[in-house]
């Protein structure tokens, strides 16, 4: 996402050391009693013990690539520092997430500023910290390289005249550009950090005008240009990818996560940013990177009210999730291309939360409370589309339309236990797919063992009644993976379904 370069900055250490009990109590009175269930695991009978001992295959749903998949499908990103013990680590780690998008950290333009300057390694020390702490963690990092120096890039594309550093690179420097990916490589890629994949921008289908004077986000992006800019960028990944797979046979090239705004543009004075992607498979770049990356948020209306589906842009498409997917793939079918997909920024946002009157007491709970339905009922379409992955954008409160997993206290949201409480319930488990029940009713299946984990919500807000019977049933837990307790009657346990998802374990 885009942010000022003041907001780039992060947050200084004393900052966690104001976490007290007593201002979370007071945050709590603030938001009305809004509850931060702790994830349980309490079986209804004995048998679950068994279900959560049972020995199973790894996560299968990755689709095959040429190069090792990524360890699972579930990621966070930061801007604050992974150190040994910390917070941001701790919080990592028990989310469930194993990999780590890493912005913030690489700069180009700070590295070398002047054309013939050596790389200042000395600038990296705490990044390379950091990446000691992902190793030890087991956490694998996704390292994004973006922010040029100035005499690399095309600094004249601003409409104001301004001197820039975001702007796409200029051709003649797409070696110089080459050889720095060459160096980090070389440096990253050894047993002691363990760097192997690289993401190359952040958002580069974004017009440098519309983002600030320097900025490391957007920065290709040309309305002038039949496909936005799209070739330049492909011919950049062909001119750097050779030499990256020759120093590191194991490192993935992925595209900058794609903002991706519209699937059609009809205003021709800001051009087709939809046709970036297009431009990359025209300049013949396919053969040169290895994942398709884009970003999906979905916006909060209201309770009940699934954003995802309705949102007018790509409601035609099945929704921001799948939708965007379908765009992309639509693309490579055109250029007999199959490439995997994954969504390196998702979760749900509130941008008009702030722009209200009392909103901290009115809105955010009711958001909170919306919010924390995402992971059980977006990761599973997303999985049902074959994207191979999904990075919860962020970890910690930035103050960008709340869609963080963490509180401006560094405390967990209520979104945060759902996503440990899904990662939790699938783990290791096999993922099926789409499972029918009811009208109304959306579900999806995984199977662990003798055991399937069913996760099931409805479509819109409402009352479904389903009836298991009672020699299929195990156990069902709510968002948070607390226990829910069925009504038992003529041998089978009743259940209601509502918006908000519940997890269904039933024997195969």
């Amino acid at each position: 996402m885009k942010f000022p370069l003041s907001d780039r900055t992060r947050l200084p250490a004393l900052f966690s050391l104001l976490l007290t009990v007593s201002g979370w109590l007071l945050m709590l009175a603030a938001l009305g009693g809004v509850q931060f269930t702790p994830t349980q695991a309490a079986p209804i009978h004995g048998s679950m013990a068994a279900f959560n001992a049972s020995p199973v295959p790894k996560i299968t749903f990755l689709p095959l690539v040429q190069k090792p998949a990524l360890p699972n499908p579930f990621g966070i990103e930061t801007h604050l520092a992974f150190d040994a013990g910390n917070q941001i680590t701790s919080y990592t780690t028990r989310v469930g997430a194993t990999y780590a998008r890493m912005n913030d950290r690489i700069s180009w333009r700070e590295l070398q500023p002047e054309e013939n300057d050596p790389i200042n390694w000395d600038l990296l020390a705490g990044f390379e910290s950091e990446l000691r702490t992902l190793q030890a963690a087991n956490i694998t990092p996704v390292i994004i390289v973006d922010d040029y120096p100035r005499w690399a890039t095309d600094n004249t594309v601003r409409l104001d005249g301004l001197p820039t550093s975001c702007g796409p690179l200029l051709p003649e420097r797409y070696a110089d550009f080459a050889g720095f990916m060459q160096a980090l490589v070389a440096r990253y890629s050894t047993p002691e950090f363990n760097v192997h994949i690289w993401e190359m921008g952040n958002e580069p289908d974004v017009d440098p005008n519309t983002v600030a004077i320097d900025s490391p986000y957007g920065c290709w992006g040309d309305a002038d240009d039949p496909f936005y800019n799209g070739r330049a960028y492909g011919q950049m990944l062909m001119a750097i990818s050779p030499g990256i797979q020759a120093l590191d046979p194991q490192a993935q090239v992925w595209i900058g996560g794609l903002l991706l705004a519209t699937h059609y543009s009809d205003d021709g004075n800001i051009g087709q940013p939809e046709d970036f992607f297009r431009g990359i498979l025209e300049a013949g770049a396919a053969p040169y990177f290895d994942m398709v990356v884009y970003h999906a948020y979905v916006h909060y209306s209201s309770t009940g009210i699934d954003m995802d589906l309705n949102d007018s842009t790509w409601a035609g498409w099945g929704g921001i999730i799948r939708g965007k997917a379908a765009y992309l793939r639509s693309i490579m079918a055109e250029y007999g291309i199959d490439k995997p997909l994954i969504i390196s920024e998702t979760s749900q946002l509130c941008g008009w939360c702030d722009d209200e009157p009392g909103w901290l007491e009115i809105y955010l709970p009711g958001f909170y409370d919306m919010q924390a339905n995402m992971p059980a009922r977006m990761f599973p379409r997303a999985m049902a589309a074959d994207i191979s992955g999904f990075i919860w954008y962020p970890l910690e409160e930035r103050f960008w339309q709340y869609g963080s997993l963490l509180d401006q206290w560094m405390l967990p949201k209520p979104v945060y236990h759902a996503y440990q409480a899904f990662n939790q319930m699938v783990a290791n488990a096999t993922f099926i797919g789409f499972v029918p029940y009811d009208l109304g009713i959306e579900a999806y299946t995984f199977h662990r063992g003798a055991f399937r984990i069913d996760i099931i919500f409805a479509v819109e807000d409402g009352d479904y009644p389903i009836s298991i019977p009672q020699a299929d049933y195990i156990a069902a837990y709510d968002r948070f993976g607390a226990l829910i307790t069925p009504t038992l009657a003529d041998s089978a346990y009743l259940l209601t379904i509502h918006y908000e998802p519940i997890y269904l374990v039933r024997t195969r």
